[in-house]
């Protein structure tokens, strides 16, 4: 599979200490059609500069505005963090809020995806919302540089019982292990998570009451957790294996390491061979990739 311009481009500029942004911008052209997911106020592109970009995230922008004045105590006045918001999308459906004439050369989000419920439902809503040809570049928090340190790595089985049989994965679960193993630096401390950093790990006995209030009823705010946790060898493994299912045709083109707390990983759209003999020389083709990510990980040296 040869290896489109904008990605040779993306592989070009990201570099150590490099700027996602700003090596984003200069990859893709001003007149492209952009779809950036869940910027926040903390935005990677401005209409003004890119007139064709659309904007989705939780909240409208009324609210958004709102809370980001309460966050940073900003005075009443004229507000220019972020673009007004296109498209309000909480569950992970982006694809039916967006008109289907409207579709995307790049679809951007940073620290997003480890946030969806249902991963495989918004992965499925990116490759509807693509162009033939176009590409979705993500950037997604590193498990051994976060708070996730001590937390276990998502599964492709996670993702499909959560899809395909939501209340066999109960959010109760899920906020027990998020409080019972979050990794914290002492208060005030740079937010490092090495191997000689002073860290603590969550408190078991409160998540086990969180978790006994949960069970019985009692309502809980779980937007702040972390649904997915990821390395770049297992995201690429998820990946992979959605598509070798047929669950989703989203592949990966390029995944970097380390970049700060973060990697970025860049995915496109690729049919399914029809042609029987192709399909399976593609399978083997993948399936040799997914054992050597599967070793990548397994035998990475500690």
């Amino acid at each position: 599979m040869s290896i489109p311009p904008f990605i040779e481009r993306l592989m070009a500029g990201l570099q150590p200490g490099s700027s996602v942004p700003e090596v984003l911008k200069a990859a893709i052209a001003p007149d492209a059609h952009i779809l950036e997911i869940g910027p926040g106020a903390s935005p990677a592109f401005r209409r003004r500069d890119y007139p064709n970009l659309k904007v989705s995230d939780y909240c409208d922008t009324a609210t958004l505005q709102r809370q980001m004045r309460e966050v940073y105590r900003l005075p009443d006045g004229p507000f220019d963090l972020f673009d007004d918001i296109d498209y309000v999308c909480a569950d992970g459906r982006l694809a039916d809020c967006v008109p289907a004439e409207q579709r995307f050369d790049l679809i951007y989000s940073c620290h997003n995806i480890e946030h969806q419920p249902d991963l495989l439902m918004h992965l499925r809503s990116v490759e509807t919302l693509l162009k033939p040809g176009g590409t979705a570049v993500m950037v997604v928090p590193l498990k051994t540089q976060t708070f996730d340190l001590f937390r276990q790595l998502t599964t492709t089985s996670d993702v499909l019982m959560r899809h395909h049989w939501p209340h066999a994965a109960p959010a109760a679960k899920l906020a027990f292990d998020t409080d019972s193993h979050s990794a914290s630096p002492p208060a005030g401390a740079p937010h490092r998570f090495g191997p000689q950093d002073p860290l603590s790990v969550g408190d078991l006995h409160a998540a086990f009451e969180h978790l006994q209030r949960s069970m019985t009823g009692q309502a809980r705010d779980l937007s702040y957790l972390h649904y997915h946790v990821f390395t770049p060898e297992s995201l690429q493994i998820l990946l992979l294996e959605l598509y070798l299912l047929r669950q989703c045709s989203l592949i990966p083109a390029m995944c970097t390491g380390e970049v700060g707390n973060s990697f970025v990983i860049a995915l496109q759209p690729m049919p399914w061979p029809a042609d029987p003999t192709h399909a399976a020389a593609w399978t083997a083709h993948l399936e040799s990739i997914r054992l050597q990510r599967y070793r990548d990980g397994a035998f990475r040296p500690h």
